[in-house]
């Protein structure tokens, strides 16, 4: 059916009337992860070795829906780490 990530997006946009691939990679990746979550990490593995190798590439690229959460809750938490240890330094406005 489709050999390429392009090929697949590209059929996802025009099927579901979006206005660029880059949107359809955004509802695809949701889409991709809510089903990875229903279907489990065997059946998701399976999938994955069912398809070329540029689309089985992307399947195991996306995180489930939990992965990613946790994802940004480390990256967060990080951030506000950095903040905390690290004074802004203040600038002299250069016109003023």
């Amino acid at each position: 059916m489709f050999e390429t990530r392009k090929e697949f997006l590209q059929e996802f946009k025009s099927r579901a009337g979006l206005r660029s691939v880059e949107e359809a990679d955004r509802l695809a990746q949701i889409i991709i992860s809510l089903i990875k979550a229903r279907i489990g990490p065997r059946l998701s593995e399976e999938v994955a070795r069912m398809v070329s190798q540029d689309l089985a590439l992307g399947w195991r690229n996306i995180a489930l829906p939990q992965e990613a959460m946790e994802m940004q809750e480390m990256m967060f938490e990080l951030e506000e780490d950095s903040s905390k240890t690290s004074p802004r330094e203040e600038y002299p406005p250069e016109y003023g």
